[in-house]
């Protein structure tokens, strides 16, 4: 579904319900606060508590299905500034960065002539200094660790310079509405605006979530059927 067919469908209701004007730069700002609502609600389950939320992601195909958008990769190399890894072993993370998905660096093997990777495992303040500390399960570069710092940072340990890589899912790209005005005439730009980057499926959601954060209430099968009548149309 285009931007164009989401501010359509948007401004229908709009004047079916008598709800006034609103500007497509509006309609767009309205679209990205309902994307993200949609994208933290399909991440996680807003219902369990934090401390025992699962990740949804990674437990329903469906929901795995319509976030597979998202899915981006990063790969790091000691010294990298300033998306990389420092030398004390900060990793600076991409701007669009949301949700980390799996994290590993590479130690190359001379015995096996190959790259060895290792699955970082992330914990929090409590866990990292038992880790520090253990005998047992002493941290090495063959057996890394990490924490999640501020500002879009991993401090990995050992504090050194490491090469490896994350899967993570980014940020949905803020919709765009492009075009031109003479008079009352409005001509939309295709090649200049950003679509929603969703499933035509998850696009109706976002339009409800959308239209309820402008006051009118609708359940999706209503967004399917104007979309349906619309595309018959041929409009």
């Amino acid at each position: 579904m285009t931007i164009k067919d989401t501010h359509d469908i948007i401004l229908f209701y709009l004047d079916k319900e008598q709800n006034g004007y609103l500007s497509h730069e509006e309609i767009d700002s309205t679209l990205d606060r309902a994307q993200m609502v949609l994208f933290n609600q399909y991440f996680n389950n807003p219902r369990i508590p934090a401390a025992a939320q699962p990740q949804i992601y990674s437990e329903n195909q469906r929901i795995h299905d319509s976030l597979a958008p998202f899915k981006d990769k990063f790969t790091f190399t000691g010294g990298g500034s300033p998306i990389g890894i420092t030398s004390g072993g900060v990793i600076s993370l991409p701007a669009n960065f949301m949700h980390l998905l799996s994290l590993y660096t590479t130690v190359y093997s001379a015995g096996l002539g190959r790259n060895v990777y290792s699955s970082v495992q992330i914990l929090n303040e409590e866990e990292l200094i038992e880790r520090l500390e253990s005998q047992v399960i002493p941290v090495s570069a063959d057996d890394p660790i990490g924490i999640m710092n501020k500002e879009n940072k991993i401090q990995l340990f050992p504090e050194s310079a490491q090469t490896g890589g994350l899967y993570f899912l980014r940020k949905p790209a803020k919709p765009n509405f492009v075009y031109t005005q003479s008079g009352r005439v409005i001509t939309h730009n295709a090649g200049t605006s950003q679509d929603l980057e969703w499933k035509d499926s998850d696009v109706n959601n976002i339009i409800v979530i959308a239209l309820q954060y402008l006051g009118i209430n609708l359940g999706a099968q209503d967004v399917i059927q104007f979309a349906e009548a619309k595309s018959q149309q041929g409009q």
